[in-house]
């Protein structure tokens, strides 16, 4: 059984959706401590400790269980990462950023056993069109973009903003699942 120590519903559906079974399990570490400003290195410090942190959190029935935890983060054309919105008016400045521009998204995978480690970073090219202030407005007002790596969601009514993307879609969504499948194979969990 595979450990996934996130909270995120998409993760989660990606999972299924490989046929991967999996239980959530919590992990209590502060992405705010990690200051990096390398968005890859970044995000492998925010997995590397929430992979630790689920770990020393195990119930003695599930310490030997593979544990998986990811992290994505948007690297915006103003090359900062972020992560999800504080508010609505960050929103806003995101979406106008991402406004007919071109924007990274990183996510990084790591999967631990009791003997090894291993974790893959995926970066993704996302295009946005020109989004008119009305069309801004609406969707953060819609608050389908809370919760979310880069104030929107792909695989949601954002997608109709998106007019080109080079990389890895599941990646934008939480999970890249070519990465994650490649990893679970060489650690010989499937």
């Amino acid at each position: 059984m595979l450990l996934l120590a996130s909270a995120s519903q998409r993760r989660t559906e990606l999972l299924d959706l490989m046929g991967i079974k999996h239980k959530v399990v919590d992990q209590k570490f502060d992405e705010d401590s990690v200051i990096e400003t390398d968005p890859v290195l970044c995000s492998k410090l925010i997995v590397e400790g929430k992979n630790i942190s689920a770990r020393a959190l195990l119930s003695p029935t599930d310490k030997n269980c593979p544990v998986l935890t990811a992290d994505t983060l948007v690297f915006t054309p103003s090359r900062k990462i972020v992560g999800k919105p504080e508010n609505y008016e960050h929103s806003r400045e995101l979406l106008r950023e991402f406004s007919g521009a071109t924007h990274s998204v990183f996510s990084t995978v790591m999967i631990s056993t009791t003997e090894q480690s291993m974790l893959r970073t995926c970066e993704t090219k996302v295009s946005f069109k020109n989004m008119t202030k009305e069309e801004i407005e609406e969707y953060v007002l819609s608050e389908e973009g809370v919760g979310k790596a880069g104030a929107y969601g792909i695989h949601g009514p954002a997608g109709k903003y998106v007019t080109n993307i080079e990389g890895s879609y599941t990646n934008v969504v939480g999970l890249p699942v070519h990465e994650t499948y490649e990893i679970l194979k060489e650690l010989n969990i499937l």
